[in-house]
């Protein structure tokens, strides 16, 4: 994918998508290695691509943007969502933790 491929519309579709996904994925990956989350295993269940680009990473009024561009804000804001992720897979733990320890 063309890094100066203009992203001007949402939701983003097509190869533009696809492509925000990978580069999605890979961030991921490298957070995860740098966070080191407790309950690992969940937090990477409860990691959701389409739903960080839907729902969390574009803000009104960031477009128009390059792919490139994408991918640097990704890979720079992607560890608080990551953090959030692995701080409620640690509070998942815990209920569970609690409701098998109290039967």
């Amino acid at each position: 994918m063309d890094s100066h491929a203009v992203i001007e519309t949402l939701p983003v579709t097509g190869d533009e998508r696809a492509a925000l996904m990978e580069i999605a994925n890979r961030a991921f990956e490298k957070v995860v290695d740098r966070v080191e989350p407790e309950i690992e295993s969940l937090t990477r269940k409860l990691w959701d691509p389409v739903d960080y680009i839907d729902n969390h990473f574009f803000k009104e009024g960031m477009l128009p943007m390059t792919l490139g561009y994408s991918d640097y804000l990704i890979d720079a804001f992607l560890v608080h969502h990551v953090i959030a992720l692995a701080v409620r897979a640690a509070g998942r733990a815990v209920i569970k933790l609690n409701l098998t320890t109290s039967t």
